[in-house]
């Protein structure tokens, strides 16, 4: 190939050369080195879960900047999953309000701090309903600081996997059902049974 067919000119493309390289240069160095408005970072674990499991779910934060510390963590746990206790966390108060038909359960952990580059780990044990189908949970995280700013743009995603089990009440259904049945097949047995006669 020749070599005057990759030859790039200013005819061609107007924006090479130095008069947009330097302004270029320049952009990408301040998005670089600006701050990000993530300035704390919240992984959650586990991200897969079954139908009727009891499991630790954790919501770990990152201090990513060193202007403020983090004083308050909260966790919207959904309706399916039901919260058994709170893993205690030193220097911290965990506070819950227990859920409705409209609100989520939610634990409120405060009173400690996580500062710059600290890592924190909040915990609770949860039991996820036995009738849950395949879906997705979200538990909603806020992270407050101690300014005041409050940051909601994490959400915890816990994937539902295996098979649906039944509920307490499905189960005594199922046995109610089964009773049932059994009862009116031993009486078409007897009013079938034939009288003796001598």
């Amino acid at each position: 190939m020749s070599s005057e067919r990759w030859a790039v000119g200013k005819a061609e493309y107007p924006w090479y050369g130095a008069r947009w390289t330097v302004p270029f240069v320049t952009a990408m160095l301040l998005v670089l080195t600006t701050p990000h408005a993530a300035r704390s970072q919240v992984a959650f674990h586990p991200t897969t879960t079954t139908p009727a499991a009891w499991e630790r779910f954790a919501a770990r934060v990152v201090n990513a900047t060193g202007d403020t510390t983090i004083v308050e963590v909260r966790v919207d746990v959904p309706g399916a999953v039901t919260v058994l206790g709170v893993e205690p966390v030193p220097g911290w108060e965990a506070v819950q309000v227990p859920g409705t038909d409209s609100t989520p359960h939610r634990i409120t952990w405060r009173g400690g701090t996580v500062a710059a580059g600290d890592l924190r780990e909040f915990s609770f044990l949860g039991r996820v309903a036995g009738d849950a189908g395949r879906a997705t949970l979200v538990f909603p995280v806020a992270v407050t600081r101690a300014n005041g700013d409050t940051d909601r743009r994490y959400a915890g995603r816990v994937t539902i996997e295996g098979p649906t089990r039944l509920s307490a009440r499905g189960a005594l259904a199922m046995a109610a059902a089964a009773l049932g049945l059994a009862l009116v097949a031993l009486l078409v047995a007897l009013s079938r049974r034939a009288p003796r006669t001598n």
